[in-house]
């Protein structure tokens, strides 16, 4: 069997998130074909010195550092991730890419992406706040661990053309492996009585949360039977007199997990007009338990609803309030529209998004450059 050295920042066992709950999936198909010396929890302290003179940095009106991916802090992942690989492996694979770059791999390597570091800066900070020479360093190095990668793996058509156009990369090495469920749902019903909209999201305000609270207060008036749910971070006390928040939900905790499940097998309709995302998990796991959804038209999400198939896709260029108020009024008085939603959306997932379907790609992608 082939041995392969996996490495990652974080615990394959726990997996509250969807960047962690990728990481814990493909870890789990990489196990069942090949050798795997575990490497995880890579994670040195961020160093204080240079925390504290980014700040001050900032404060001052200057631009500050991006603290965890500082040369000092590389070279400590450098060292403990050499420390433990083990050598007779025959290929490393990465869960992302910018912490690994001052690796030196002897090896040839992968790695699964939901994006690059370009465009992680670009979708969740001002990259004008920080340093332009670190920055520049941290895209020229990851255009060639990149570029030099046996295979690179992406969540999402949408990461895989962003990071060839951000990098000026032929992308020759790359891959769109996609992702799958996290959870599992038994005789999904089409029958969804339960009136309550869901949102789920550990970032409040980049998610939407505040609009799809600011929507449906506006529907609750005109339909004063359905909720609004709410899991993840908690909202602000001004929403708090018209949501039911259902607290923080981590997978790794078998109660918490069947709270989720429950969740999304129960609601009328899971809404994320997310504005900083890539391909987020929580609307693949929305429909494969036949929820309908309503979310944005950008990153990778147009990838994993079909609008007017499976939802309802508002245009991220316009308002976004005033968009959700007229999508959350379609989904209660369409019925018919409603009912395709449900039973489309179990079988667009399960023929398009599993995770075996996405370990098959990767290791067959990994075998055949090993074998060439």
């Amino acid at each position: 069997m082939i041995r392969i050295n996996y490495i990652t920042n974080l615990d394959v066992n726990n997996y509250s998130g969807g960047w962690s709950g990728m990481n814990h999936h493909v870890y789990g198909q990489l196990t069942r074909c090949f050798d795997v010396n575990l490497i995880q929890n890579v994670n040195p302290p961020y160093f204080l010195s240079e925390r504290v003179v980014s700040k001050v940095f900032r404060v001052a009106g200057m631009k500050g550092i991006f603290p965890a991916f500082t040369r000092g802090r590389l070279n400590k992942i450098k060292e403990e991730v050499e420390r433990k690989i083990d050598t007779n492996g025959q290929l490393n694979f990465y869960h992302g890419s910018t912490p690994w770059l001052h690796i030196e791999n002897k090896s040839p390597y992968s790695a699964y992406l939901d994006c690059c570091f370009s465009s992680y800066i670009r979708i969740y900070h001002k990259q004008e706040h920080f340093n332009a020479r670190q920055l520049k360093e941290l895209f020229n190095k990851e255009t060639e661990f990149l570029d030099n990668a046996n295979s690179i793996f992406f969540s999402s058509r949408w990461a895989l053309d962003d990071t060839k156009n951000n990098y000026n990369l032929t992308g020759k090495n790359f891959f769109v492996a996609g992702l799958g469920s996290g959870l599992e749902f038994d005789n999904v019903s089409n029958n969804r009585s339960k009136p309550y909209f869901l949102f789920v999201g550990m970032d409040f305000y980049g998610k939407g949360g505040n609009v799809v609270a600011e929507a449906f207060e506006i529907v609750n008036k005109e339909f004063p039977e359905f909720k609004l749910k709410i899991a993840g971070q908690e909202p602000p006390q001004k929403y708090m007199a018209f949501v039911e928040y259902e607290g923080v939900l981590n997978k790794s905790d078998k109660t918490q997990l069947n709270k989720l499940k429950t969740l999304f097998a129960e609601a009328y309709c899971f809404v994320l007009p997310t504005t900083k995302d890539m391909t987020p998990l929580v609307l693949v796991e929305a429909q494969a338990a036949g929820c309908p959804v309503i979310a944005t038209n950008s990153f990778g999400i147009p990838e994993i609803v079909r609008n007017d198939e499976t939802g309802i896709l508002l245009n991220a260029s316009l308002p976004l309030k005033e968009q959700l108020v007229s999508a959350m009024q379609r989904m209660i008085t369409h019925k018919e529209m409603y009912a395709k939603f449900v039973r489309n959306s179990p079988a667009h997932i399960s023929n398009n998004f599993t995770w075996e379907r996405t370990g098959k790609i990767i290791r067959e992608k990994i075998f055949e450059s090993l074998s060439a």
